[in-house]
């Protein structure tokens, strides 16, 4: 029987067992940066490489967007909150229905996902990656050696290995120096395929397809996990969180050296030598040398007929203009990233835990769209291939979500359940246990009981 997947293409088992997008020593798959994009950025670099980006190749905008995390330390921060609010989340699987076969097939899912090798918050990280550059595809490494197919990891593949068709900018390709292989058909009817092309490039829009760029490949269906972190409506590789702050950390570089310099030549105060008029040539190098190291070895000698005076620096600008720039830039990257400034850029002398904690409430809203994502392509993704491979193809697929904290703290919820409890409203046992985050008791197992009432 052939298996299809999401978008219903043929899958091929035989070649799930191989690595696709695996790294090379040589050729365009390799782990090491050479660019650097980030060395000499200027306004007209920039816009050169998104520009690039939107034409079709974002090697370079891919090879900016991981050294701007590596030196931005602010944009570092943020990104990281957001993924680690998300990945730190329970995972829980639900079956499609009440049916024994849709009970066995959430088993086979939990089984996998929950029990098996994969770590999967670290796993999910890594899929999160998708935030800063629009898009991550980490790698279905199956373990066959059992009866079930079972993946036992998720390999992050670096996403300059990776760049969309020319022609919808929106189906993923892995770069590649072979030009053999196949492509899917986009034809009506069902899906199958056809021999690639021999033209190095599709001159015609007309036809079931022409998809077909050199030196890439279609990436195999029940292959990868292809996560879109959109933060805006269009082309998947514009939809990275880089994208809209590679502004301000372009300019937040020309703050910081602006910055540094200031801190160099009004940061220490002028030394001024004097020496007498028999002083010789050999006198004035010493007194030269001894007024240039004593600011930054705090010691020199100089002889009796010498003399050091230092001079108060007087600053021609304020360096509150700098620090001001860069905690403006620090908080539009908070608002792009996690919605909120509170709380991570509380401002000095104001602020409010109050306000930390209204702000925190806004960051939830992206918290539940990131979780529904990243469900939604689990589901497409992960829990399809390992229940078709394993049970066979089916109409509906377990569903798997993200419990999110709750709005309130237990207490509360707690007082606000009782009440309506005392009240007649029915409240489900299971339902109440999920939401504070409680297993259920075993049988045999000892559980609290309420304290006798001591006060009569």
């Amino acid at each position: 029987m052939t298996l299809y997947d999401a978008y219903g293409r043929p899958v091929d088992p035989a070649r799930l067992r191989e690595d696709q997008a695996g790294p090379t020593m040589a050729g365009v798959r390799n782990i090491y940066s050479v660019m650097h994009p980030s060395v000499g950025l200027t306004p007209e670099k920039l816009a050169g490489i998104l520009r690039q980006a939107e034409f079709g190749d974002p090697f370079l905008y891919l090879e900016l967007a991981e050294e701007m995390e590596e030196k931005d330390l602010h944009y570092l921060a943020v990104l990281e909150t957001r993924k680690q609010a998300l990945v730190q989340l329970p995972l829980i699987v639900r079956p499609a229905s009440a049916a024994s076969e849709d009970a066995r097939a959430a088993d086979l899912v939990r089984e996998a996902l929950l029990d098996g090798p994969l770590d999967l918050p670290e796993t999910l990280f890594d899929v999160m990656d998708a935030l800063g550059k629009g898009f991550s595809a980490s790698e279905i490494l199956w373990d066959t050696s059992g009866r079930e197919w079972r993946p036992r990891a998720l390999a992050w593949r670096d996403p300059r290995w990776f760049l969309f068709d020319w022609i919808s900018g929106e189906r993923l390709l892995v770069r590649t120096l072979s030009d053999d292989g196949q492509i899917i058909s986009r034809g009506g009817g069902g899906a199958h395929l056809e021999a690639r092309m021999r033209t190095s490039f599709p001159h015609s829009t007309e036809g079931a397809w022409n998809d077909y760029q050199p030196m890439t490949a279609p990436i195999l269906p029940f292959k990868f996990v292809v996560h879109f972190a959109k933060a805006k409506s269009g082309l998947p590789i514009r939809g990275g969180l880089a994208r809209a702050a590679g502004w301000a950390y372009l300019f937040k570089n020309y703050a910081l050296k602006d910055w540094v310099t200031f801190a160099e030549v009004f940061g220490q105060p002028l030394r001024v030598g004097k020496y007498g008029t028999g002083a010789t040539e050999a006198d004035k190098r010493t007194l030269l040398t001894a007024v240039a190291n004593i600011g930054t070895d705090a010691a020199a000698i100089i002889p009796d007929s010498m003399l050091i005076e230092f001079t108060e620096a007087r600053q021609t600008g304020s360096v509150e203009v700098y620090e001001r720039l860069c905690e403006y830039l620090d908080r539009q990257v908070s608002k792009a990233v996690i919605g909120q400034t509170l709380t991570h850029d509380m401002p000095r002398g104001t602020g409010s835990r109050a306000a930390a904690e209204v702000h925190d409430a806004v960051r939830r809203d992206i918290l539940r769209a990131d979780a529904r994502r990243l469900a939604a392509t689990l589901r497409r993704d992960l829990v399809k291939p390992i229940v078709d491979l394993n049970a066979g193809p089916r109409r509906r697929y377990p569903a798997i979500e993200f419990a999110l904290p709750p709005d309130q703290d237990a207490a509360s919820f707690a007082v606000t359940v009782a009440t309506l409890a005392d009240r007649g409203l029915r409240v489900s046992q299971a339902a109440m246990l999920e939401r504070l985050g409680l297993p259920v008791a075993a049988p045999d197992e000892a559980v609290l009981t309420p304290s006798p009432n001591t006060g009569e």
